[in-house]
């Protein structure tokens, strides 16, 4: 059979057509499913936050106040000798032991029984002894001292029968002695004497009125120690008494009873308490908050 020029050319096969529309369709859909590239910000470090307790202003005042020593007598240089003590001694001082520590001093301290009933501490080559001053010694020179027999066996030794000493005279001694008083023997409604002790440091002046009312009235100290006034009345009567260092108390009901000891429960002057102790308080600890911030968010 011939063919002539106007043959009719048909179509490629519709097997290729389909091949090539599923390769298009493969393309599309691997695009659209493909991973994405995230855009994330970046976070913050965690911060640490280190919160201090508040800073405490400095106090003038510490947990312990350490007090301040008041004017003590310089001590002095002196002698001792030791001698047998008995009740008759100078300062009329009542019931005193007979082995008790005592001091007699040389008449120009003596000065009329100033320091009567008063303290000394007493160093000697072999010790301490913390001494009464009750008695005159009127063949002691200045700086020398009689002792009684204890008081001296406790700084020294007796075959030795003198020692070197340094005699510091004692304030306030601990404990505050009670104070006590005494009518003399001879006292009647014209006339009064009486004796006052358990003051601890030398006696400066003692005053006397009528109980009930009036002014106080000084009295005149005796070289017995005895404080004497007339005319007074028959009582009773109030006291005050003072030291040389300005301490007061002051005693009622004194009735002319010659001869009683009577003792007041009153002391001349308090020893200060120890302050308390305030421990300091606990250290604050230091709090430690680490924050961490958060993650921003994600985008494709």
């Amino acid at each position: 059979m011939h063919r002539t020029g106007h043959e009719e050319v048909h179509p490629g096969s519709p097997w290729l057509w389909t091949i090539l529309a599923g390769a298009v369709v493969v393309a599309l859909a691997t695009w659209w499913i493909r991973p994405q590239s995230l855009s994330c910000g970046t976070a913050s470090p965690a911060a640490t936050v280190i919160t201090l307790p508040a800073a405490t202003a400095p106090s003038s005042v510490t947990p312990q106040q350490i007090q301040t020593q008041e004017w003590q007598p310089a001590p002095e240089q002196g002698e001792a000798r030791f001698y047998a003590f008995s009740q008759n001694a100078a300062c009329s001082l009542p019931d005193l032991p007979l082995d008790g520590y005592y001091v007699g001093v040389p008449t120009g301290q003596y000065d009329g029984s100033a320091p009567c009933g008063s303290y000394v501490d007493i160093d000697g080559p072999l010790g301490s002894v913390r001494a009464q001053i009750v008695d005159r010694c009127p063949g002691c020179d200045p700086g020398q001292y009689n002792l009684s027999r204890s008081a001296f066996e406790a700084i020294a030794n007796t075959a030795d029968g003198v020692a070197a000493i340094r005699v510091s005279h004692v304030r306030d001694p601990d404990p505050a002695p009670e104070l006590f008083y005494r009518v003399q023997q001879s006292s009647s409604p014209s006339w009064i004497g009486i004796l006052f002790s358990g003051t601890g440091n030398p006696i400066a002046q003692v005053f006397l009125r009528p109980d009930a009312s009036g002014d106080y009235r000084p009295l005149r100290r005796g070289d017995d120690n005895y404080w004497s006034i007339s005319g007074l009345g028959s009582g009773p009567f109030a006291a005050e008494v003072t030291d040389i260092y300005g301490h007061a108390a002051f005693v009622s009901g004194i009735t002319i009873e010659p001869g009683q000891v009577r003792r007041t429960g009153i002391h001349l002057y308090e020893i200060p308490a120890d302050p308390p102790v305030t421990p300091p308080p606990p250290a604050a600890q230091a709090a430690m908050t680490t924050v961490a911030a958060a993650p921003s968010a994600c985008k494709p």
